[in-house]
């Protein structure tokens, strides 16, 4: 006998061997879910950050981009651990993706060769490159907008590079900071000075310093100013890096000290702070050339900054100057406070000031540099510039912003002598109110309702349009207010001719909240009170505060119909635009579109959504396709006359159900089971009526068998479960159905796909009866495709309770249609149990 055993003994070896297999291949689909939702999560999060001016700097843009990078990374593996190589292309994606936005950040870009010097009267803004962002404005400026600026020169970043190579420095500094840690402060410190030393102890190469001193002659024989500034205009200063404080300038600079203040400059690139912020950025060193800028020296009277919009109000309407008197360099450095005037953007005219006490000022002194000297006691309280000055200066700053088509920081400075002089300009970074956009209501209005989450902020009007089911998304008119069951991304079909949107469920995470973003539509996300909401009723959605209000309230009480479509980022940002839309665009959206391929997927959110398409797909088909599921699986016990194995996927569900042949249908361990098999129970398995003659009967399944179908009532159904997961394969007489379902906590997890096919009847009837299915599905908020008597269906993103009821929902249907093909001789027919079982299912059903 021991042959016997034997052979039985492998044969259930062989199946714990089979189901391990199974259990491990369904872990790793539900680590792969877990990470996309969490990837898809910290998308929508760093795209609301963006949305709301919160990446202002590229250090944090930077590590979330290496963060959701590594991320993406994994998901791709655990997808070609479920389904195979053949999703190796995603990481060519993501590798073509990741390219793309490294590129955008400010490295390794080239320094472009250029004369060593450049005036000022042949910069503009396309020379940055080659002489650094603060040469390039002020020549643009001078020769572009018109500007009273400084006349000046630019030392060119090839100049730089230059220095750097006639004097072989620039490895020896690469191998400096290739280690450097720079949270240890102390070796910042120890590395700067050595580098710094190396920089001062060698001689500008003598063609650099003949360019540099000619300039220098031809500029100072044109002006009466006997001093001249020399500042910092390193590659990528003053645009989304400002390098604010970090390098040094030199004002009242004479012709014998010029060659030195040019080698301090350049040193400066590496004092502590400098290579901390260099290095905290994420920039490259060799990438980031010095230019520097040589310019008269305006011997200020008053001098200061001037913002074109309130850094922590943008939408006030004035413009801010700060200023004192003297040389502005006490005011940037912070040691007194400034006088501060709020002047109207459109008259010129000061709303309010603040006096400060100026006790000191910064002087030029007669033989080079600057001294500090007291303010007369009589102008210490008294107003820095006048009403005309500041309306000037207004005037000035308000055509710089035209110009960059953006906020500006402005230094400027008025000489002795009245004549008012712009001395830089760098992009504004500013801070968007979140509470922009909503309603000022006045009077007595109606809320409609109140609540949900908003994924869009801003304020849209018009006439309340209702769909069941996404399939209707193409009946929504112009200018309404849509109201959607469920966040579905074909939503986007609507977008552009809508004034809002509401769905009844959902949150920030799911892909229509990326695309309802990325078009700024007022929406509002997971509001479900609605049912008294009319077709054609005329509201007002506040997405901002996530009211919904009566009527069209004037727009007079509306502070905008749609938010900025972009953050308030400084000009020279925009680039973080472009970072954002290769991670968070979404255009890979349609499942069955032609275009649904690994190739055309061309931002992180696009590799995301084709991943989470794609592993649904893999369980599926490597569950459907596993051998023995009947030798492995548990019996269920159940009045209903269906032979159904249960294979578990969880170790937990599997070790409950060791040594046990069978489950009974009341304690089956998995949610989405128990609540499609209560659907079931609830109807019962009455038989619904067939031809009242033998000959009719089997005159309909002639023609099943006729069409190539075989008979399937000796056949097995099965059902792979988990706790909060079902794959359930049901054969019921001539048809067959594949119902998939995830019920979890998280919205953004959830899902039940049906897939339905075949019958006993002829193919018309079959065909009647997949519209049957499909409409009364479409009226709980499916979304369907079909094509001859197949049907596939679904829907997403639902609470976990809303799922669980569309199951049972759905096992109650099963019962009502598991025959009904050899009843649905006409259209009409078809149309009358449509009525009849929308009624009986408690769904809203109106005659077409």
């Amino acid at each position: 006998m021991s042959w016997l055993k034997n052979i039985f003994g492998n044969s259930s070896a062989r199946r714990q061997a089979v189901l391990q297999r199974i259990q491990s291949r369904y872990s790793v689909f539900r680590v792969l879910l877990d990470q996309h939702n969490q990837l898809l999560k910290t998308i929508s999060r760093l795209e609301e950050r963006h949305r709301y001016g919160e990446l202002l700097d590229f250090n944090t843009v930077w590590i979330e981009f290496t963060r959701i990078k590594e991320g993406m990374k994994q998901l791709i593996g655990l997808m070609i651990q479920l389904g195979g190589e053949r999703y190796n292309p995603l990481n060519q994606r993501l590798q073509v993706c990741s390219d793309e936005i490294d590129s955008l950040f400010p490295s390794s870009k080239p320094t472009p060769r250029d004369d060593f010097v450049i005036p000022f009267a042949q910069l503009g803004r396309e020379r940055t490159p080659s002489v650094g962002t603060k040469n390039a404005n002020l020549g643009e400026m001078k020769s572009v907008i018109g500007l009273p600026v400084p006349d000046g020169f630019a030392v060119s970043a090839w100049a730089y590079k230059h220095f750097m190579e006639v004097n072989q420095l620039q490895k020896r500094i690469d191998n400096l900071l290739r280690n450097v840690q720079i949270q240890k402060y102390d070796d910042l410190e120890i590395i700067s000075n050595d580098i710094r030393e190396m920089i001062s102890f060698r001689s500008v190469p003598d063609d650099l310093a003949a360019a540099i001193t000619t300039a220098f002659d031809r500029l100072a024989s044109g002006t009466k100013s006997r001093g001249f500034a020399l500042r910092s205009s390193a590659v990528g200063e003053d645009t989304a890096f400002t390098f604010a404080g970090q390098y040094v300038t030199f004002l009242n600079v004479r012709r014998e000290q010029l060659l030195e203040r040019y080698k301090d400059i350049l040193s400066s690139k590496f004092t502590p702070a400098a290579i901390y912020y260099l290095f905290s950025h994420r920039l490259a060193e060799m990438d980031l050339a010095m230019g520097v800028v040589c310019m008269e020296m305006v011997d200020s009277m008053a001098s200061g900054v001037a913002y074109t919009r309130d850094p922590i109000n943008p939408d006030a309407p004035y413009v801010v100057i700060n200023s004192t008197f003297g040389l502005g360099t006490y005011l940037v450095d912070g040691i007194i406070t400034p006088d501060q005037f709020h002047v109207s953007r459109e008259t010129g005219k000061v709303i309010a000031s603040q006096i400060a006490h100026k006790p000191v000022q910064l002087v030029l002194c007669p033989d080079g540099g600057t001294s500090e000297k007291p303010v007369e006691s009589e102008m210490r309280d008294t107003p820095s510039l006048n009403h005309k000055q500041l309306a000037r200066l207004t005037d000035y700053a308000l055509r710089v912003e035209r110009h960059y088509g953006g906020p500006q920081d402005i230094e400027w400075a008025l000489s002795r002598t009245g004549e008012l002089y712009i001395l830089q300009t760098r992009p504004l970074r500013v801070i968007t109110s979140r509470s922009a956009g909503g309603v000022a209501v006045t009077g007595n209005v109606k809320v409609l309702a109140r609540g949900g989450t908003t994924i869009c902020p801003g304020v849209g009007s018009g006439p309340a349009a209702i769909i069941k089911s996404v399939e209707e998304v193409s009946t929504v008119p112009p200018g309404s207010v849509l109201i959607a069951p469920n966040p579905s991304p074909r939503l986007i079909a609507a977008m552009h001719k809508i004034k809002a949107l509401v769905t009844k469920v959902g949150g920030s995470a799911s892909h229509m909240a990326t695309l309802a973003r990325e078009m700024a539509l007022p929406t509002i996300g997971g509001l479900s009170d609605l049912e008294h909401i009319r077709p054609g009723q005329l509201m007002t959605i506040d997405a901002t505060n996530c009211v919904i209000y009566d009527g069209l309230i004037e727009a007079s009480s509306v502070a905008e119909a749609r938010p900025a479509t972009e953050a308030a980022a400084p000009t020279g940002y925009p680039v973080v635009n472009d970072i954002m839309t290769r991670i968070a665009r979404l255009q890979v959206i349609h499942a069955g579109d032609p275009d649904f391929t690994a190739d055309n997927c061309n931002s992180f959110h696009d590799i995301l959504r084709f991943v989470h398409q794609k592993s649904l797909e893999e369980i599926f088909s490597a569950l459907t396709r596993i051998e023995d599921k009947d030798t492995i699986g548990l019996r269920l016990k159940t009045k209903i006359p269906l032979l159904i194995n249960i294979i578990y996927l969880d170790q937990e569900g599997y070790l409950v159900s060791r040594g046990r042949r069978s489950v009974d249908e009341t304690t089956v361990e998995s949610m989405p089971m128990r609540a499609f098999w209560g659907g079931l129970l609830e109807e019962g398995w009455t038989q619904q009526a067939v031809p009242s003659d033998l000959k009719g009967f089997l005159a309909v399944v002639g023609t099943s068998i006729q069409e190539g179908h075989r008979p399937e009532f000796s056949e097995n159904s099965y059902a792979f479960l988990s706790q909060d997961y079902m794959l359930l394969n049901l054969r019921m007489g001539y048809h067959f159905q594949t119902i998939e379902a995830i019920a979890t906590p998280q919205p953004e997890k959830n899902y039940v796909r049906l897939q339905f096919k075949l019958g006993g009847a002829a193919l018309e009837r079959r065909i009647r009866r997949v519209w049957l299915i499909s409409r009364l599905l479409g009226l709980a908020g499916f979304e369907n495709t079909s094509e001859g008597d197949y049907l596939d269906s679904s829907v997403a993103y639902l609470t976990q309770t809303d799922i669980l009821e569309r199951l049972r929902l759905l096992g109650r249907i099963t019962i009502l249609t598991k025959q009904l093909d050899i009843t649905l001789t006409s259209d009409a027919r078809a149309a009358w149990y449509l009525k009849a079982f929308a009624e009986k299912l408690g769904l809203d059903h109106k005659e077409d």
